[in-house]
């Protein structure tokens, strides 16, 4: 009996997860309340508050996986160099980003992910390790230009619907490599 409890407490923790992420995708970070996850749901507000005291916990759980994934990358990233280093770095984000499409949406300058401070040091922190992987620790303002348009790719993906998985992939990856060898 304990193990049905436990089976079904994941799965009322991954539907919040899910409606939040559709959530997020359709109306905005902001935009969306727990109140209005719970009422998409069809449970009480106390049900989502019950895995999760903050929209902003939500968002960290939807993160959480992405941010590891690409900790690792940039690990084994930083044992490259050249090319090699450059095509690896595109090609995990951009898996990374198609994996998530519906969270592409929030950029690092989403008022939302602004407001907290932790996720935004991580993806800070992240960004600040790739552009020194793909440019050195002097970057020109060229190349921090063109990592940012690469890397910022909120705007594009729910524009491109219309695309399937790899199409998208193939797309936002072609980009990002020509932005990206200036």
């Amino acid at each position: 009996m304990a193990s049905s409890r436990a089976e079904q407490a994941e799965r009322t923790r991954a539907a919040v997860l899910d409606t939040a992420r559709r959530l997020f995708a359709e109306r905005g970070f902001d935009a969306t309340s727990l109140q209005l996850i719970a009422d998409t749901m069809g449970v009480q507000k106390a049900n989502v508050y019950y895995y999760f005291r903050t929209k902003m916990a939500i968002l960290e759980a939807l993160l959480a996986a992405n941010i590891a994934a690409f900790d690792v990358m940039l690990d084994e990233a930083a044992r490259l160099s050249g090319p090699a280093r450059r095509d690896l770095l595109v090609t995990v984000f951009v898996d990374q980003v198609v994996a998530s499409r519906s969270l592409s949406p929030l950029s690092r300058t989403d008022p939302g992910l602004r407001r907290d401070g932790r996720l935004t040091e991580a993806l800070e922190a992240q960004a600040a390790r790739g552009l020194a992987l793909l440019y050195g620790d002097e970057p020109t303002d060229e190349q921090r230009a063109a990592f940012l348009m690469a890397t910022d790719v909120g705007p594009v993906v729910p524009r491109m619907k219309h695309l399937g998985d790899d199409e998208l992939r193939t797309l936002l990856r072609d980009l990002c490599l020509r932005i990206l060898d200036i």
